[in-house]
């Protein structure tokens, strides 16, 4: 259901969605494009299409030939964006990022806020603030998005566990509802990576993606079919501890040899710092060793290209995707270990497959919280 405080709220059935979605992807359409991509007669269309325009949730464009005009068929539709809002959240284990968007996922605002320690009500203030400062009276929030590294999902208010953040079964969803008095939704932050990129991003065109990040830890949002995948209480997407081999480095969980042990941005400093005695080594000071030719770092970080190319073999001969999305915070390190990379990419493929597409893409963390405003929307849109 759509409202707005101007109108009437908006009751939509499953293929006034249809119509509605193809637009905000995929608009302006004229009426004849709409109608064909969505196999619709030009009568279905004008009765799912009616009710929105109505409501003022769709516009007929303006070209450049004058203002629109009501009734001109060859006129496209499109979504007026600025009929609803909503703030998208990152939580990172020390800071928090914010974004306002409009129903395209234009950003209209951002904020930032440092996380001094994990405790709730430490980082309920500091939702709260972002929130209250990201709002404006004129454009009233309809939902909040918030994200996160752990096990969440938008149809769970609980955040069921999250590592970095040391939180176990904690209900945040309703904690912000109840504290900002907008209906809030939470998600896995690579999921809702992977949802803006499917619906306003690079994913926009192709029915089966795949996201793979790489950072603090590894991660996997999919698109298969048009449809992201949650999986089973948002267990997905957990390519971390994939073996590599099993002779290979611990990870922190005891794994000998999996992917998190070879490519995590934690694992490839500390091997590197371990080895040639240089604690005070960071991330960046180590690609930029390996980039001049160290023979310790090059090492660690050929390894680690190669540790991430079989991860991604792995993915895309499971789901076949049109598409691979490379990203995560420490993604530069591909500049330093590409040809390891696709080496290990090509050689793990399956024989029957053809290449896999690949497209590195170095998101800040406000797309991270774009991510999540949108993950507000698809579940405001789609599933009430």
């Amino acid at each position: 259901m759509f409202s707005h405080p101007a109108t009437d709220p908006v009751r939509l059935t499953d293929a006034m969605r249809s119509v509605f979605v193809e637009l905000l992807v995929h608009g302006p359409l004229s009426r004849a494009e709409v109608a064909r991509r969505l196999a619709l007669s030009p009568s279905a269309l004008t009765k799912l299409t009616r009710p929105l325009i109505e409501a003022g949730y769709l516009l007929e464009a303006t070209g450049e030939d004058g203002p629109a005009t009501v009734g001109r068929p060859s006129q496209p539709l499109q979504v007026d964006a600025s009929r609803m809002s909503f703030v998208g959240i990152k939580l990172t284990e020390d800071e928090l990022f914010a974004v306002r968007t409009d129903l395209s996922a234009t950003v209209h605002g951002e904020t930032s806020r440092p996380l001094a320690d994990h405790g709730i009500e430490h980082v309920l203030g500091r939702i709260v603030e972002a929130v209250e400062e990201l709002t404006v009276p004129e454009r009233p929030l309809s939902a909040v998005g918030i994200s996160l590294a752990g096990t969440a999902t938008p149809s769970d208010p609980v955040v069921h566990t999250s590592p970095f953040l040391g939180w176990s079964q904690l209900p945040l969803a309703e904690l912000v509802e109840r504290a900002v008095h907008v209906p809030t939704v939470l998600d896995n932050d690579v999921r809702a990576l992977t949802a803006v990129q499917q619906w306003f991003g690079a994913g926009v065109g192709h029915s089966s993606f795949a996201l793979v990040t790489v950072g603090a830890g590894l991660g996997c949002g999919l698109v298969i079919g048009d449809r992201l995948v949650t999986g089973r209480s948002g267990a997905t997407g957990l390519v971390g501890h994939l073996q590599i081999d099993d002779r290979g480095p611990l990870c922190e969980r005891g794994h000998r040899g999996c992917a998190r042990a070879y490519a995590s941005s934690p694992s490839i400093r500390r091997s590197i710092a371990t080895t040639i005695d240089r604690p005070e080594l960071t991330f960046d000071d180590c690609l930029a060793l390996a980039a001049d030719g160290h023979p310790v770092a090059r090492r660690v970080l050929d390894e680690a290209g190669a540790a991430l190319g079989q991860v991604v073999a792995t993915v895309a001969n499971i789901t076949g995707p049109e598409l691979v999305v490379l990203s995560g915070e420490s993604v530069h390190m591909y500049e330093v270990c590409a040809d390891a990379f696709h080496a290990a990419l090509a050689a793990h493929t399956h024989w029957t497959a053809g290449p896999v597409r690949v497209a590195v893409k170095p998101f800040a963390f406000n797309e991270w919280a774009r991510g999540a405003a949108v993950t507000a929307l698809q579940h405001l849109l789609l599933h009430r």
